[in-house]
Protein backbone atom coordinates (compact mmCIF):
# COMPACT_ATOMS: atom_id res chain seq x y z
CA UNK A 1 0.00 0.00 0.00
CA UNK A 2 0.84 3.85 -0.58
CA UNK A 3 0.05 6.49 1.12
CA UNK A 4 -0.08 9.61 -0.14
CA UNK A 5 -0.16 12.50 2.11
CA UNK A 6 -0.58 16.12 0.98
CA UNK A 7 -0.79 19.29 2.71
CA UNK A 8 -3.88 20.64 2.55
CA UNK A 9 -3.44 23.28 -0.35
CA UNK A 10 -1.73 20.04 -2.57
CA UNK A 11 -4.67 18.18 -2.61
CA UNK A 12 -4.92 18.42 -6.25
CA UNK A 13 -1.46 16.89 -6.95
CA UNK A 14 -1.93 14.44 -4.24
CA UNK A 15 -5.21 13.27 -6.17
CA UNK A 16 -3.56 13.01 -9.52
CA UNK A 17 -0.70 10.91 -8.59
CA UNK A 18 -3.27 8.48 -6.92
CA UNK A 19 -5.19 8.57 -9.76
CA UNK A 20 -1.78 7.74 -12.04
CA UNK A 21 -0.55 4.80 -9.07
CA UNK A 22 -3.92 3.14 -9.09
CA UNK A 23 -4.23 3.05 -13.48
CA UNK A 24 -1.07 0.88 -12.67
CA UNK A 25 -3.05 -1.36 -10.52
CA UNK A 26 -1.53 -0.22 -7.01
CA UNK A 27 -3.40 0.27 -3.77
CA UNK A 28 -3.27 3.87 -2.98
CA UNK A 29 -4.39 5.89 -0.16
CA UNK A 30 -4.70 10.11 0.26
CA UNK A 31 -4.90 11.57 3.37
CA UNK A 32 -5.02 15.18 2.98
CA UNK A 33 -4.10 16.93 6.33
CA UNK A 34 -6.66 19.76 5.68
CA UNK A 35 -8.61 20.74 8.55
CA UNK A 36 -6.16 18.35 10.74
CA UNK A 37 -4.95 18.60 14.38
CA UNK A 38 -1.56 16.88 14.65
CA UNK A 39 -0.38 18.37 17.96
CA UNK A 40 3.55 19.04 18.54
CA UNK A 41 5.54 16.38 19.65
CA UNK A 42 7.05 17.51 23.07
CA UNK A 43 9.81 15.02 23.31
CA UNK A 44 7.62 13.48 26.74
CA UNK A 45 9.04 9.92 25.64
CA UNK A 46 5.34 8.30 26.11
CA UNK A 47 5.32 6.52 22.78
CA UNK A 48 8.84 4.91 23.66
CA UNK A 49 8.17 4.40 27.70
CA UNK A 50 4.71 4.75 28.76
CA UNK A 51 2.20 3.32 25.48
CA UNK A 52 4.64 2.29 23.08
CA UNK A 53 3.86 3.40 19.50
CA UNK A 54 0.92 5.15 20.67
CA UNK A 55 1.12 9.19 21.37
CA UNK A 56 0.00 10.42 25.05
CA UNK A 57 -1.77 13.67 22.94
CA UNK A 58 -4.74 12.54 21.81
CA UNK A 59 -5.01 14.43 17.97
CA UNK A 60 -6.10 13.59 14.65
CA UNK A 61 -2.34 11.22 14.16
CA UNK A 62 -5.23 8.76 15.97
CA UNK A 63 -6.28 7.67 12.61
CA UNK A 64 -3.35 8.80 10.65
CA UNK A 65 -0.37 6.99 12.24
CA UNK A 66 -1.94 3.41 11.99
CA UNK A 67 -2.78 3.59 8.31
CA UNK A 68 1.01 5.47 7.97
CA UNK A 69 2.14 1.65 9.84
CA UNK A 70 0.48 -0.34 7.49
CA UNK A 71 1.78 1.43 4.35
CA UNK A 72 5.00 -0.29 2.64
CA UNK A 73 5.67 3.77 1.25
CA UNK A 74 4.73 7.06 2.27
CA UNK A 75 5.07 9.91 -0.04
CA UNK A 76 4.66 13.58 1.01
CA UNK A 77 3.16 16.16 -1.39
CA UNK A 78 4.22 19.44 0.27
CA UNK A 79 4.64 23.27 -0.66
CA UNK A 80 7.80 23.99 -0.20
CA UNK A 81 8.67 26.79 2.72
CA UNK A 82 11.71 28.36 3.50
CA UNK A 83 13.54 25.02 2.20
CA UNK A 84 11.89 22.73 4.35
CA UNK A 85 8.43 21.05 4.76
CA UNK A 86 4.71 22.75 5.19
CA UNK A 87 3.98 23.68 9.52
CA UNK A 88 1.30 20.42 8.50
CA UNK A 89 3.35 17.93 7.09
CA UNK A 90 6.33 18.95 9.37
CA UNK A 91 4.43 18.48 12.72
CA UNK A 92 2.77 14.96 11.33
CA UNK A 93 6.55 13.84 10.38
CA UNK A 94 8.00 15.19 13.69
CA UNK A 95 5.77 12.76 15.31
CA UNK A 96 7.13 9.69 12.90
CA UNK A 97 9.23 8.88 15.96
CA UNK A 98 6.20 6.89 17.43
CA UNK A 99 5.94 4.80 14.64
CA UNK A 100 9.54 3.81 14.22
CA UNK A 101 11.48 1.24 16.51
CA UNK A 102 11.84 1.79 19.78
CA UNK A 103 15.30 2.68 20.53
CA UNK A 104 18.03 5.23 19.14
CA UNK A 105 21.22 3.81 18.18
CA UNK A 106 24.45 5.05 16.83
CA UNK A 107 25.60 4.28 13.12
CA UNK A 108 28.25 6.19 12.00
CA UNK A 109 28.78 8.12 14.66
CA UNK A 110 24.96 9.65 14.75
CA UNK A 111 22.11 9.02 16.90
CA UNK A 112 19.27 7.37 14.08
CA UNK A 113 15.89 5.66 15.35
CA UNK A 114 15.72 2.66 13.99
CA UNK A 115 13.65 2.88 11.10
CA UNK A 116 10.23 0.92 10.69
CA UNK A 117 9.78 -2.14 12.62
CA UNK A 118 10.59 -5.16 10.74
CA UNK A 119 11.19 -3.18 7.62
CA UNK A 120 13.07 -0.88 6.03
CA UNK A 121 11.14 2.97 5.70
CA UNK A 122 10.56 4.04 2.26
CA UNK A 123 10.07 7.76 2.38
CA UNK A 124 9.70 10.64 -0.69
CA UNK A 125 8.35 13.71 -0.87
CA UNK A 126 7.58 16.16 -3.80
CA UNK A 127 8.16 19.74 -2.79
CA UNK A 128 6.15 22.55 -4.86
CA UNK A 129 7.10 26.00 -5.23
CA UNK A 130 6.20 28.82 -7.77
CA UNK A 131 10.06 30.22 -7.49
CA UNK A 132 12.85 28.29 -5.83
CA UNK A 133 16.02 29.66 -4.57
CA UNK A 134 19.03 27.35 -5.40
CA UNK A 135 19.43 27.55 -1.30
CA UNK A 136 15.96 26.51 -0.81
CA UNK A 137 16.25 23.90 -3.22
CA UNK A 138 19.42 22.85 -1.21
CA UNK A 139 18.35 23.05 1.97
CA UNK A 140 15.18 21.02 1.08
CA UNK A 141 17.23 17.78 -0.48
CA UNK A 142 19.69 18.33 2.62
CA UNK A 143 16.20 18.24 5.14
CA UNK A 144 15.04 14.79 3.49
CA UNK A 145 18.64 13.39 2.90
CA UNK A 146 18.59 13.86 6.84
CA UNK A 147 15.34 12.27 7.25
CA UNK A 148 16.51 9.21 5.23
CA UNK A 149 19.42 8.55 7.85
CA UNK A 150 17.88 9.38 10.92
CA UNK A 151 14.93 7.01 10.03
CA UNK A 152 17.09 4.71 8.40
CA UNK A 153 14.56 5.40 5.50
CA UNK A 154 15.44 5.06 1.65
CA UNK A 155 13.57 7.23 -0.77
CA UNK A 156 13.77 10.59 -2.72
CA UNK A 157 12.81 14.22 -3.08
CA UNK A 158 11.48 15.45 -6.16
CA UNK A 159 11.01 19.30 -6.63
CA UNK A 160 8.80 20.68 -8.88
CA UNK A 161 6.94 24.01 -9.84
CA UNK A 162 3.41 24.64 -9.39
CA UNK A 163 2.15 22.20 -12.30
CA UNK A 164 2.51 18.67 -12.32
CA UNK A 165 3.85 17.89 -15.67
CA UNK A 166 2.88 14.32 -16.99
CA UNK A 167 6.61 13.16 -17.40
CA UNK A 168 7.41 14.59 -13.69
CA UNK A 169 4.22 12.54 -12.81
CA UNK A 170 5.40 9.47 -14.79
CA UNK A 171 8.74 9.50 -13.29
CA UNK A 172 7.65 9.87 -8.98
CA UNK A 173 4.89 6.72 -10.00
CA UNK A 174 8.11 4.70 -11.53
CA UNK A 175 10.35 5.13 -8.55
CA UNK A 176 8.12 4.98 -5.75
CA UNK A 177 6.34 1.67 -7.09
CA UNK A 178 9.87 0.38 -7.57
CA UNK A 179 11.13 1.05 -3.71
Amino acid sequence: MITIISDGKMNYIGEDLVKEMTGKGHQVEHISLEGVTIKPCTNCGGCTYKTYGKCVVRDDGDWIFPKVIQSDVILFVTPIVFGSYSFPIKRLFDKFALIMERFYYIENKELVKGGMQGRKFKFFVLGSTDSLLTEEEQAFQKLHHENLRITRGVGKAFLMNSILTTDMKKQITEEVLKA
